[in-house]
């Protein structure tokens, strides 16, 4: 069968059909997360969007499961078998100052996007962690360091060039299939294979932001003020919190190094000294052993969460909090605070609300917009624990805070540690619905299988 799918891939004009043996696949079928094994039949290395158009064909025609590849970052189950198509190789980016706005590849990570887009002052709205992928981030509607002040970045989106089982290429806007539109911003997968996406970039140059670490013992009352200070904060500051177990590595800061610390990140559009009032109430809680806070250029947003950037086996789970009171920091503390000896890398706090929990100008299938928090938990990556031990570390957190869980999830966020209803949990069960007959209508065969029907 892969034989012959090689082949009808390479009669329609794809060049780059990798079978396991071959040079590249390997490179090819790599993510992030190294404990995600990724071993299809073949894979596409996509050099164009009419290497993708042929393979969707292909794949469709022959009723073939087809996996998309990014960078890895958000993979929820392992891949056996079928056609996968890689998509970093369409990672171009091109600046349109009079339109602000940016003509993205869908296999780039915001890191050349910032690259090209600071010279102009511009800023396109990413993630903590610019070496994510620009397409699985966007699909997923995209809970940025400035989300309270702009939105999820799937807000921002102005067109969407896709490649359907039905369909073939489209250029999809609000105008021209303003359904597909919906769904592509926020519906995660499913949908069609996307190609590239314009974005409207920001008149931004700098932020005022970075983070302050607190030693252990402090770990309980900044949490708690944390929990009361964070909603409060205007629109044009975002903040999180996460209790990190630090290793002993010469690249972190010997004052945090090795320490078990609470790790405020905060990064706001207001004047530094607009900032700092609002600020002045998480630093008279304790002493931080560090603190990184000041103006920074926009194009170094990445490091005020510092989220790590060096592939690993990631072991992970998430759940959206409608309220962070006293009771649930009791919980988190008991089963996750510095002083248990759980095997736990990151416990975070994102703080929603302001223009996240807005519909965007144009609607859009974003889900959990509701939710107060959203909890991230990643176990140690470390070799001397199985993945069984990590994931029931992470759940045992998950399910510690069940009482004050919001009703919908944030797709981009769910892990392994996830249950497996917690994908169809990410959207409402109207959307859902809208979501389902889009799919159906896209995707008849279901080579792309996603949603209730799979993930």
């Amino acid at each position: 069968m892969a034989t012959s799918t090689t082949q009808a891939l390479r009669s329609a004009g794809v060049a780059r059909v990798l079978a396991p043996d071959d040079a590249g696949y390997a490179s090819e079928t790599s993510g992030f997360d190294l404990g995600i094994a990724c071993l299809p039949d073949i894979v596409v290395a996509a050099r164009t969007p009419a290497d993708v158009a042929a393979t969707v064909a292909v794949a469709s025609e022959r009723g073939e499961r087809l996996t998309i590849l990014g960078s890895g970052h958000g993979r929820l189950h392992e891949v056996h078998g079928g056609v996968a198509i890689s998509m970093r190789a369409l990672a171009d980016v091109e600046v349109d100052t009079g339109k602000r706005s940016a003509r993205i590849g869908a296999g780039a990570t915001w890191e050349p996007v910032l690259a090209a887009t600071a010279p102009h002052g511009l800023a396109a709205l990413c993630g903590s962690a610019p070496a994510v992928g620009v397409g699985g981030y966007l699909l997923g509607g995209g809970l940025g360091p400035l989300a309270r002040a702009y939105g999820f970045s799937a807000d921002h989106v102005q067109a969407v060039e896709v490649v359907t089982p039905a369909d073939g290429s489209l250029t999809v806007t609000a105008e021209s299939y303003p359904d597909l539109f919906w769904a592509l911003r926020g519906g995660k997968g499913g949908l069609g294979v996307v190609t590239a996406v314009t974005i409207g970039l920001l008149p931004l140059t700098e932020v005022y932001g970075g983070a302050l670490y607190f030693r252990a013992a402090d770990v309980p009352a900044v949490l708690g003020a944390y929990a009361e200070w964070s909603p409060a904060l205007p629109e044009s500051t975002t903040a999180s919190i996460a209790l990190l177990r630090l290793p002993e590595s010469d690249a972190l800061p010997e004052a945090i190094r090795g320490q078990r610390v609470a790790h405020v990140r905060v990064a706001s559009i207001d004047a530094p000294a607009a900032a700092e009032r609002q600020l002045a109430a998480i630093r008279a809680v304790a002493p931080p052993l560090l603190d990184t806070i000041g103006t920074l250029a926009y194009d170094r947003i990445g490091t005020i969460h510092g989220d790590p950037v060096t592939p690993m086996p990631v072991a992970n789970g998430s759940a959206t909090l409608a309220t962070l009171d006293a009771d649930a920091i009791a919980v988190l503390l008991a089963t996750a605070g510095p002083q248990t000896d759980a095997p736990l890398s990151s416990v975070e706090i994102r703080t929603l609300g302001g223009a996240a929990a807005r519909q965007a100008p144009v609607p859009n299938a974003v889900g959990g917009r509701s939710a107060a928090h959203d909890l991230n938990v990643y176990a140690a990556p470390d070799p001397a624990l199985s993945d069984p031990e990590r994931l029931a570390a992470v759940r045992s957190v998950l399910e510690s805070v069940t009482q004050w869980r919001a009703p919908t999830e944030l797709i981009n966020f769910i892990g392994r540690a996830n249950d497996a209803d917690a994908v169809l949990r990410s959207w409402s069960p109207d959307q859902n619905d809208r979501l389902d007959t889009i799919r159906s209508r896209h995707d008849p065969v279901g080579i792309l299988s996603f949603g209730r029907h799979g993930t």
